[in-house]
């Protein structure tokens, strides 16, 4: 694994995280420092590089983002050391239940040990923590107004995105979130697997009209009995290659579904 960090602005930094197995489905991750706190600790695989840089930074306190492994993967041993940590509570009693995730998950990323250790409170202010959910429930960005900056986990990861876990997210929370977070007017946005993303709002507000149209094409062809194959076959010409490899959890078929769940379809 390599770990290199970034200077993006005076007081930002990007901590980049990459690895063989990453690569081979397309994806790095990226933590961020704004001035001394924080967002995110990266993947369990990545540990050692990962608390070896937090060693020498020293923040201030950590701000996780959500519960998913590539995000939360060493949250549990920075906790145990004693540094500050604000997460939401959904996300706090998610680690420590410790769900199963499926394989390909734990050979990309590993498996987030188990939070034991209690929390030591954290106010990162004057970053302001925003409820966000649609790509998990318990997900949460983070905005400096004075950098009109967004840091925002897994909120965005592109305008076009066609695929989603079938039952962890929801299609038209996202759309809102997306709408919510825009109207702050970031200029900057700062995503864990895209990196800075300039002229934030108007990629925000383009992915949350995209997104609409597309849960509004699903919708329609639901209503009419169209089953969820035969939807991924019409509008996007089959399964993605992430698709196949997650065995469709995190799928084009797991995006339609999950809007036709808050449907109320099969």
């Amino acid at each position: 694994m390599r770990l290199r960090i970034e200077a993006l602005e005076p007081g930002v930094h990007r901590i980049r995280m990459r690895s063989w197995r990453g690569a081979l489905v397309g994806y790095d991750v990226s933590a961020y420092l704004l001035g001394d706190v924080l967002i995110d600790t990266g993947f369990a695989r990545g540990g050692r590089a990962l608390l070896a840089a937090v060693e020498a930074i020293r923040p201030r306190g950590v701000v996780v983002t959500h519960w998913h492994e590539d995000h939360a993967g060493n949250a549990p041993a920075l906790a145990a050391s004693g540094l500050p940590m604000a997460m939401h509570a959904e996300s706090e009693a998610l680690l420590r239940a410790r769900p199963a995730i499926r394989f390909y998950r734990r050979a990309v990323w590993g498996r987030t040990a188990r939070l034991r250790a209690p929390l030591e409170p954290f106010d990162p202010a004057p970053l302001v923590l925003i409820e966000t959910p649609g790509h998990s429930s318990d997900h949460l960005a983070v905005w400096d107004a004075e950098r009109r900056m967004l840091v925002s986990g897994d909120l965005f990861l592109g305008v076009k995105v066609r695929v989603a876990h079938e039952e962890d997210e929801s299609p038209r929370a996202l759309v809102a979130s997306l709408r919510r977070a825009a109207a702050l007017e970031p200029r900057l946005l700062l995503d864990a697997h895209r990196g800075p993303v300039p002229d934030a709002a108007a990629r925000l507000r383009a992915k949350a009209e995209w997104n609409e149209n597309l849960i509004g094409e699903i919708e329609r062809l639901g209503a009419a009995g169209v089953e969820a194959g035969e939807i991924v076959r019409r509008l996007f010409g089959g399964e993605s290659l992430v698709g196949m490899v997650s065995g469709l959890e995190y799928s084009r078929r797991g995006f339609v579904r999950a809007v036709m769940r808050e449907l109320g379809g099969p």
